[in-house]
């Protein structure tokens, strides 16, 4: 499948922002994890959406880190992240699908990657700061997985 690009913009408006989850653990003392060596942090995104009323959804950023220092739990953060969304009338399922997982979740990103480095900064670690990240490109590969297996089923 060809990779599917970007529509023309279309408009939108975000009503609300919020965090509906946010989790913490640091295990380790950050002196217990000190290292010569970077940490390894395992970072994953991802993005949901469910209508709410006509027109109106809500878009919810999940994002999970872990860290580990050789092989010790230094700590895993989880933040799942959401705006209500407002969205023009008639726009077809695909237009809808790109603008909630791909536009929004690009706006609510910078959001939620400031909450997380300042919960690990306050958790006794270095701010985190998440690298950004190309949801379009999160979407096109949630597409092909999609068309993948529908092809298996068939």
């Amino acid at each position: 499948m060809d990779a599917i690009t970007e529509p023309a913009p279309i408009s939108f408006s975000i009503n609300a922002q919020y965090i509906k989850d946010l989790s913490f653990e640091g295990p380790a003392h950050p002196g217990d994890v000190i290292s010569p060596n970077p940490p390894k942090i395992d970072v994953q995104v991802s993005a949901e959406t469910r209508p709410l009323e006509l027109n109106v959804f809500e878009v919810t950023l999940k994002t999970r880190a872990t860290a580990t220092v050789e092989n010790k739990h230094a700590f895993l953060i989880e933040l799942a992240y959401a705006g209500i969304i407002s969205t023009p009338q008639g726009l077809d399922e695909n237009a809808l699908k790109y603008l909630l997982l791909v536009e929004v979740a690009r706006q609510l990103f910078p959001f939620a990657r400031n909450i997380i480095a300042n919960a690990t900064r306050d958790g006794g670690f270095p701010p985190l700061l998440l690298q950004p990240i190309d949801f379009n490109a999160l979407y096109n590969q949630q597409l092909q997985g999609e068309a993948q297996a529908a092809a298996g089923n068939a």
